[in-house]
């Protein structure tokens, strides 16, 4: 059996995200995400705001990147985590305990406005892209188009409306996914990757 607390949120950023590396080399982001409760008034059956609550958010690895370049403060965003407790010591030495949501996944809330999302790579898994499509040019063949307009062995072609980038967004997601289905998974197949939100023991940074 799971002992943990889900928790899924809807709210507005409070401050904007502050990021960090911790541990080395992994990244951290924290931010405040305040909520309005709405309550229904039984005498006169009218709506109205309830207190303002925030709550203290923590994101890890690739969460945290993302987090980073698309969430600021004032847009209203989902939150899906796990409730986190965590007792400590301050500065004077009085003991403290703070309530906090460690995040598995965060989104801005459509039903509030809109937004383009953009899919990521970051410089490892770029640098592998490269080696397979150097690889892929090299055989017969190996110089026909892909999908989304880049040829193997060439310079990727930007999708259309496509922001310009310094790398982060992964321009060859197109290619990637056309070879992976037609190599790997067959024509009819679809992909499907599933975010790794296990927890390391000793450290309590996620895996």
């Amino acid at each position: 059996m799971i002992h943990e607390a889900q928790v899924n949120l809807a709210g507005y950023v409070a401050t904007e995200p502050k990021c960090k590396k911790v541990a080395g080399d992994i990244s951290s982001a924290r931010l405040r995400v305040a909520y309005t409760a709405r309550r229904r008034d039984k005498e006169t059956g009218e709506w109205s705001d309830g207190p303002t609550s925030f709550v203290n958010i923590q994101c890890w690895r690739t969460l945290a990147d993302n987090v980073q370049m698309s969430v600021h403060k004032g847009e209203p965003v989902l939150v899906m985590g796990r409730l986190q407790v965590r007792r400590f010591e301050d500065p004077e030495g009085a003991p403290r305990t703070a309530v906090e949501i460690e995040a598995m996944s965060i989104g801005h809330d459509l039903a509030r406005g809109v937004a383009k999302f953009s899919r990521t790579r970051w410089p490892s898994a770029l640098a592998a892209a490269d080696t397979e499509l150097q690889a892929d040019a090299s055989e017969p063949g190996g110089g026909a188009e892909l999908a989304g307009g880049q040829e193997a062995g060439g310079q990727p072609g930007r999708a259309a409306g496509a922001p310009p980038g310094d790398g982060v967004i992964d321009e060859r997601a197109v290619a990637e996914f056309a070879r992976e289905l037609s190599d790997s998974l067959g024509p009819d197949a679809t992909v499907n990757p599933a975010a790794d939100a296990d927890t390391d023991a000793e450290s309590g940074v996620p895996a």
